[in-house]
């Protein structure tokens, strides 16, 4: 709060402009002698051979580039353009979330510059020189487009540190090219110092939200501090100051099982590439990392090979996903993340977490060693999501202890995957500031796989990323380890607990349980079961729901009672609703039958819900029951 509080002082009081004037501050050296050396070799036959069995879809995708297009957080193609319509003279800290009616992550986005790495590989490829003129005439653009310290690409310190690493990946590929001239290298090393000039000020404020801002600025001062300290006291202040920042950051924000402050499998991912090109830079200039720092890496590498579903690469999208991808290499598919932890396994645990594939990309563009060992991640568990799964079925439910602030109110939801389908899905983010009701509303307990009382979420909403009244889980000892079994307390303020047990009865049926008990007499409540589906053929028939694709069908089924004397008790409501239209039933909810995969888009699925009306304890049973279809050519 102290650090909160100091940034909003120097904000309003104007020193935040004197601090970071526009046009930044003179370099108290020559640039042209300044060498830029990177602590990575992309310049390997191994990577070579990856990327030559990808080489279709990367020089489809760099011609995109030359062409003016990209893909914003690895959804749909947009052009690529640093035009804000905001005055190139405005101050960064004039303008908010919103500018000119528009979210500013939309503007962010392209001055990222991670769009350059398919520029990057299909160089190594081809040494094609269109494609590093092509970085070299962007960089140039928005130098030009964007004064030191102007709005809106300076507004955040993250996005000027984010934009420094993928400047400096791409340099260590183009400066081989006879594109890259030596104007270029002064002109990188000439925005490298303002970048880095733009972090210290504001570095409160990182501190203040403990996340992985705080990690990307003090690597952003790790970086220019290598780079510099050899010619400026100001660089070797920045390099001791950022390694500081960073190793108390991971211990802060990493809990000793794994657990990220954020909550969230996006989140989890930035923090492991961040820790990676650290790892590189600390090697690099011969700084120790503490073994604790280390260990709270390795129990986060764990962390997400315990949530890996191993046929798709993806994650359950657990909490904020605002589409970050610092590190794109090894996968075209924005939720895989199989080269984050192949890499983060190598290089902070010694083990190979998946066998040899595509995926080692990341790995080896970031020089991590060669190691035979393959660890059993079938064996791996994270004490937030427990994980049960039979034959080729995967069940997890989420049930955390809160330490720091939580994304979503999220407790006891359950993904469940299929074959590498994710057959009952989190809905993930899709936006932070867009029109009503379109602020974040996935963060509510309304869209996930869990129960909602009178309409309530399982915590108190009092700003858009700030929950108060934190509903914390608890674990049970269930009869055998193939059952999961955890209640949480979000709803103890209105007289009620909610649990829930999870298994699989056989290899082709999962039972679900969920309990509602009243710990004290109250009125008459209405309790609602939601579960968002896949978006396949549907049939509903009484308490049957039955979903179904050309070679596959799942039965959805609903037995529930009430604690009166045992007594069957009916829904008052059944409501089936995709793309925010009410297919069956009385609910009226626009955010629901949506998924989100990445920031800035939203898909049609199924969303289904049961409302009951009780004053008793109330027990729902769902049962999922999976079969094939065979087809008409195997009779």
């Amino acid at each position: 709060m102290a650090d909160y509080a100091g940034y909003l002082v120097q904000k309003k009081s104007g020193r935040l402009i004197r601090k970071t004037p526009l046009a930044g501050f003179p370099l108290d050296f020559n640039p042209q002698e300044i060498e830029i050396k990177v602590p990575f070799d992309p310049f390997n036959p191994k990577l070579q051979k990856l990327l030559e069995k990808d080489r279709t879809r990367i020089i489809q995708s760099a011609e995109e580039l030359l062409s003016g297009w990209y893909h914003p957080f690895g959804g749909k193609k947009a052009l690529l353009t640093f035009a804000t319509g905001i005055e190139p003279s405005l101050h960064w800290t004039s303008v908010g979330d919103l500018v000119n009616g528009r979210d500013i992550k939309w503007l962010w986005e392209p001055a990222r510059f991670t769009w350059v790495f398919d520029l990057a590989k299909a160089w190594l490829i081809t040494k094609d020189d269109r494609y590093p003129s092509f970085f070299w005439h962007k960089f140039s653009e928005f130098i030009q487009l964007n004064q030191v310290n102007s709005a809106p690409n300076y507004t955040s310190a993250q996005e000027a540190a984010m934009r420094m690493i993928a400047w400096l990946m791409a340099y260590q590929v183009f400066k081989e090219s006879p594109a890259t001239t030596a104007d270029h290298s002064a002109q990188l090393v000439t925005a490298f110092w303002q970048h880095a000039s733009r972090i210290p000020p504001t570095l409160g404020y990182a501190r203040s939200q403990n996340n992985n801002h705080l990690l990307s600025e003090a690597l952003g001062l790790v970086i220019a501090g290598s780079l510099f300290s050899g010619k400026s006291s100001l660089g070797r202040d920045w390099l001791k100051l950022g390694v500081k920042e960073f190793n108390q950051a991971i211990l802060r924000q990493i809990d000793k099982d794994g657990t990220y402050s954020q909550h969230s499998a996006n989140y989890h991912r930035l923090m492991l590439h961040l820790s990676l090109v650290y790892y590189g830079y600390a090697k690099r200039n011969e700084i120790e990392i503490p073994l604790e720092v280390k260990d709270r890496l390795a129990a986060a590498t764990f962390w997400l090979a315990a949530q890996l579903d191993p046929l798709s690469g993806r994650l359950p999208n657990l909490g904020h996903n605002d589409g970050s991808l610092l590190l794109p290499m090894g996968t075209g598919d924005f939720r895989d993340y199989r080269p984050t932890l192949q890499a983060a396994s190598v290089a902070f645990t010694g083990q190979n977490c998946l066998p040899s594939g595509p995926w080692d990309e990341l790995s080896i563009w970031l020089g991590q060693p060669e190691t035979e060992k393959v660890l059993k991640i079938q064996s791996l568990t994270s004490p937030a999501v427990h994980v049960i799964s039979v034959s080729n079925k995967r069940a997890s439910l989420r049930g955390v202890t809160f330490h720091g602030r939580p994304a979503h109110a999220d407790q006891l939801h359950l993904d469940l995957w299929w074959d590498g389908l994710n057959i009952t899905q989190d809905a993930g983010t899709y936006a932070y500031n867009d029109a009503p009701p379109w602020q974040n509303p996935f963060s509510s307990t309304l869209v996930h796989n869990t129960i909602s009382i009178d309409g309530f979420d399982q915590m108190e909403k009092v700003s858009k990323f700030l929950w108060l009244r934190q509903a914390q889980a608890k674990w049970h000892t269930a009869p055998s380890k193939d059952i999961l079994f955890a209640s949480h307390n979000g709803y103890r303020r209105m007289g009620m607990i909610h649990q829930r047990i999870v298994t699989f009865v056989n290899a082709n049926q999962l039972e679900v349980i969920d309990q509602v008990h009243f710990i004290r007499k109250t009125d008459a409540k209405h309790v609602t079961l939601h579960w968002l589906l896949i978006d396949w053929q549907w049939n509903l028939e009484e308490n049957l729901f039955t979903l179904h694709s050309d070679d596959r069908k799942i039965k959805i089924s609903f037995n529930n009672t009430s604690s009166n004397y045992g007594s069957a008790i009916s829904p008052m409501d059944v409501s089936l609703i995709r793309a925010g239209d009410t297919l069956v039933g009385k609910r009226i909810a626009p955010i629901l039958g949506w998924v989100s995969d990445t920031y800035g888009e939203k898909q049609p699925t199924l969303s289904l819900s049961l409302e009951y009306q009780t004053n008793n304890d109330l027990q729902i049973v769902t049962r999922f029951e999976f079969s094939k279809i065979a087809s008409a050519a195997q009779g």
